[in-house]
């Protein structure tokens, strides 16, 4: 063989192995932006743009590095309308001013009505931007009407990704979402029922406070400690406002048995705060619907429980939880010299006798807010007056001056509101002073 016929053989050689290599990637189409655009609406496809310029490193990188990767190119040649736009040259200067293109490289997922799907901005590796060639195709299919979700549920209803599209679909469209909810959910395996999207869309769509979304999410309650506070949130905030819808509805219809039922309901969802929880129900229900007898019978009941621990009984539990605090701290392995120790230390001595008085405060508050009769304050003036021999709070000082001046007895709630007020924080103090003002005023 002459050397002219080996160099070009060498050539052809060359030559199909840059097709190759080409052929490995993403094949970028040749012509105008709306040609893509006509491409991308006759083949049901969206364009992936990459808009770049000249002097861009990381754009050359993605050219080397990404686009000539063989997975990325079977993927990307079979699923998108590929094409290639110079942001500084012909059309491309306008087409990126359109879709605010600000930095570099810049690639963009479109429909064929020119609408932006998706848009990722700097580098990529291979591995990224098949994922988000998978974002794109669900956001996508998340813009498709109701209507062809509806005709596609049948055969996809095993789809996890088409659910979750149809869920956010319905939603949107205020249809009915609980069948389909339940349906979906019946699709993941345990394991991963307590994860952030799978939490997130039982709590979006929560309108029974029963079923499989409503037993994930109590489930969810009853052990927060194993699930991330995204999800723990999620499912306080939706199991909350279906409690609330309750609530009002017993309250609306003076409906026992409803009260009841949310009252099981925060056993199984509310945790350590549920007979606090429990408790705030019955006497809010009481409150409305105008039984004072039965809200006297559940704040007298609790008020006389805590009376009766006298100051040596409250000593006695103040230093047994000091204790059980260090007690704890030791097995955990805290440094008891810290400063941080020290000062929790000092919290904790006087733990008991301290929720002591901020339950007889609050006692003394609901009825200040919602008695008028003498005998009702006079005892709320004894659970007040209780609170303020185990703390001298600024607030239970407030509480037991408000309460004075509803009795009548002005000239002590003003000596008990002047206290409050110069004890009161720089940010409290305008609010203690207006308070003290009115007393003096007599217009409070």
């Amino acid at each position: 063989m002459n050397r002219f016929a080996f160099f070009i053989l060498l050539l052809g050689m060359g030559v199909g192995l840059i097709a190759q290599e080409n052929a490995a990637g993403i094949s970028f189409q040749q012509g105008e932006f709306q040609a893509m655009l006509d491409k991308a609406k006759a083949e049901n496809k969206l364009i992936f743009m990459d808009v770049y310029t000249t002097w861009c490193g990381p754009c050359k990188m993605l050219d080397r590095n990404t686009f000539s990767d063989a997975q990325v190119g079977s993927k990307f040649n079979a699923s998108f309308v590929n094409y290639k736009l110079d942001a500084e040259k012909g059309e491309g200067i306008n087409i990126a001013r359109k879709y605010a293109v600000r930095a570099y490289p810049n690639m963009l997922f479109i429909n064929g009505q020119g609408e932006v799907v998706h848009r990722v901005v700097g580098y990529r590796p291979p591995e990224e931007l098949l994922k988000d060639a998978e974002t794109a195709a669900k956001l996508l299919e998340g813009m498709k009407p109701l209507s062809w979700f509806d005709e596609n549920y049948g055969a996809k209803k095993n789809d996890k990704a088409f659910m979750q599209a149809y869920l956010g679909k319905l939603k949107e469209s205020g249809k009915e979402t609980t069948k389909v909810l339940n349906e979906y959910l019946a699709l993941i395996p345990a394991n991963e029922r307590g994860t952030e999207t799978v939490v997130k869309l039982a709590a979006d769509n929560l309108t029974q406070l029963d079923g499989p979304a409503y037993q994930l999410l109590a489930g969810i309650m009853r052990e927060a400690g194993k699930y991330s506070n995204a999800s723990v949130q999620a499912a306080y905030s939706a199991l909350g406002k279906l409690k609330n819808q309750l609530f009002n509805k017993a309250v609306q219809a003076k409906d026992h048995k409803l009260l009841d039922r949310l009252i099981q309901i925060s056993k199984e969802t509310d945790g350590p705060g549920a007979e606090a929880q429990i408790a705030q129900y019955e006497f809010e229900f009481a409150k409305a619907t105008g039984d004072l007898s039965v809200v006297r019978k559940i704040m007298e009941q609790k008020a006389n429980s805590f009376l009766s621990l006298s100051n040596d009984a409250l000593k006695k539990q103040d230093a047994e939880s000091l204790a059980l605090y260090k007690k704890q701290a030791i097995l955990e392995g805290e440094d008891t010299t810290s400063a941080q120790f020290v000062l929790m230390r000092e919290k904790m001595k006087n733990t008991v006798s301290r929720n002591t008085a901020l339950e007889l405060n609050e006692l003394a508050m609901k009825y200040l807010e919602s008695m008028t009769d003498k005998a009702d304050l006079t005892k709320a003036l004894a659970w007040s007056a209780r609170s303020l021999e185990l703390d001298r709070d600024v607030n239970f000082l407030d509480t037991y001056a408000n309460l004075l001046y509803k009795l009548g007895r002005k000239a002590e709630a003003i000596k008990f509101e002047t206290e409050a007020m110069e004890k009161a924080s720089p940010e409290e103090k305008e609010m203690f002073q207006d308070t003290l003002d009115k007393m003096k005023k007599g217009t409070l």
